[in-house]
């Protein structure tokens, strides 16, 4: 079961990986953010996209392997951290909105969570397939869970772009204010200033 699923999820990977390469290279050709649900983009990559997630999962689950040797507790604390990133994307989610997250242009969103990162919720997923290749510490899942991390760090390279021409300065500004994935600088000035006041 596993391996036809690994198949299958290594099959889709690899569909999807090359999309994005090519929408980074050929910037007529876009794969993400699609531009509807009635497009070819919108029939081809959310299939393909949903697919791997599920299929990361359930390799996951259907494995049993230790190919690390990861100590029980290790895989305890991935797992934990795994929880943990998901309800930071689900409540990414909610600040960014449904439409939005699909790749509409409902405004653009530089408050709450969006003031420490630009992709909150693509930094979280990275994070939680991470979490759960080392939870379940298996070569298929591995794999399979790179290739998603890969494809959620292509996606917001791919959309970058897209928001540039949609946004126009006010990105640009935004861009220059907010890293990427995480605002380092901030937290380290923040954690300063609260070290700061418990010595006074």
């Amino acid at each position: 079961m596993t391996t036809v699923l690994f198949t299958i999820g290594a099959a889709v990977a690899t569909v999807l990986l090359a999309l994005f390469g090519i929408t980074l290279l050929y910037r007529h050709f876009r794969i993400w953010p699609t531009p509807g649900s009635g497009s070819w983009q919108g029939y081809v990559f959310w299939p393909l996209f949903r697919s791997l997630n599920v299929l990361c999962f359930a390799v996951a689950i259907t494995t049993h392997a230790n190919y690390l040797g990861l100590p029980t507790w290790l895989r305890l604390v991935a797992f934990a951290l795994l929880v943990f990133s998901i309800a930071l994307f689900i409540y990414s989610f909610r600040v960014l909105g449904k439409d939005n997250s699909y790749g509409a242009q409902d405004g653009l969103v530089t408050s709450g969570v969006y003031r420490w990162t630009r992709n909150p919720q693509n930094g979280m997923l990275i994070v939680v397939y991470g979490c759960l290749a080392f939870a379940s510490d298996s070569a298929p899942t591995y794999v399979l869970c790179a290739a998603m991390m890969a494809v959620y760090a292509l996606m917001v390279l791919a959309e970058e772009p897209w928001l540039e021409v949609a946004y126009g300065e006010p990105y640009r500004r935004y861009c220059s204010c907010v890293p990427r994935f995480f605002n380092w600088r901030r937290a380290a000035v923040l954690a300063r200033s609260v070290v700061g006041q418990q010595r006074d």
